[in-house]
């Protein structure tokens, strides 16, 4: 993975952000400013989307996402050159844009996607991570996206899946639910007939369920779409958002120092040995190397 990465690096020519440059704006007290003050840093992420941020067997919220929230923090601390507290909240797809936006936590890293709409009330980092959806059903409910004409699909409030679902699946029956958590206990009830995520969320619910050998991810071949994940921010911070974007940028330039780098903590939830095995492709790849030739 790390030569796939170094390869693509030099050759990608096209940022894959929503991320522009916006007028600034007078607002409360800047998020740097405030952590100095206070010594806080307040983050969040979802406790539902496995392998990207939930909850071990001890509660705590831990996950790929968590870990790159950890750089940051780490890098907080480097800056003001004193030990700053990280408090890590559990966020849902229905609260999470709100949270930010009113500052409740200065950062959100999840499995958002950024979106025009989205970035009316918030701003994003560069991305991290990047993946399609797809719709999870049972081998005896549908072969082809033709037989999901009338099946309850269930989709998690709040997030960009209801609208790809309805362009791409519009004959199936979209119930919404709380968090995925939810969705895949419905599912396993036989209570809806499908889920839909994005496709490494969904492998990832399913690879110590009983159903797992009796399942299909739909379309069988790719993805609906392909979205870019990245963090919420609070709007026009520019100072803030350039912080988080440096610290994904030196993770995704370590490429030849593999300890500490982006790759590293990739391959700790997506490699041969991590939650699910997910290697790094060439699509992810060329995006991922896009994000940082859009900084320089």
């Amino acid at each position: 993975m790390v030569a796939i990465l170094r390869s693509y690096l030099p050759s990608a020519i096209a940022a894959v952000l929503l991320v522009l440059a916006a007028p600034e704006t007078a607002w409360a007290e800047r998020v740097l400013d405030r952590i100095g003050n206070t010594g806080v840093f307040n983050a969040g992420t979802r406790a539902d989307a496995l392998p990207f941020a939930y909850r071990d067997n001890k509660g705590r919220l831990i996950g790929f996402s968590v870990d790159l929230l950890g750089q940051i923090h780490k890098r907080l601390e480097q800056r003001f050159g004193r030990p700053i507290e990280m408090k890590l909240s559990a966020t849902t797809a229905s609260n999470r844009i709100e949270m930010v936006a009113s500052q409740v936590i200065d950062i959100e890293c999840g499995i958002t996607t950024p979106t025009w709409k989205r970035q009316e009330a918030v701003d994003f980092s560069i991305p991290f991570f990047g993946n399609g959806t797809r719709i999870m059903t049972l081998r005896t409910t549908a072969e082809r996206l033709q037989d999901l004409r009338g099946k309850r699909i269930g989709v998690a409030a709040g997030t960009t899946t209801t609208a790809i679902l309805a362009a791409h699946a519009p004959e199936s029956v979209i119930v919404e639910v709380p968090d995925m958590d939810t969705g895949f206990a419905l599912f396993e009830r036989g209570e809806i007939d499908g889920l839909s995520n994005i496709g490494i969320v969904l492998r990832a619910k399913v690879e110590k369920s009983p159903l797992k050998s009796k399942v299909i991810l739909l379309p069988r071949t790719e993805e609906f779409s392909y979205e870019s994940m990245a963090c919420i921010l609070p709007k026009d911070d520019s100072e803030w958002r350039a912080f988080v974007n440096r610290v994904f940028a030196d993770l995704l330039e370590g490429v030849d120092q593999y300890q500490g780098s982006y790759i590293e903590i990739y391959d700790r939830w997506f490699g041969p040995r991590g939650v699910i095995y997910f290697p790094l492709d060439y699509k992810a790849a060329q995006r991922l190397a896009a994000s940082i030739i859009w900084l320089k």
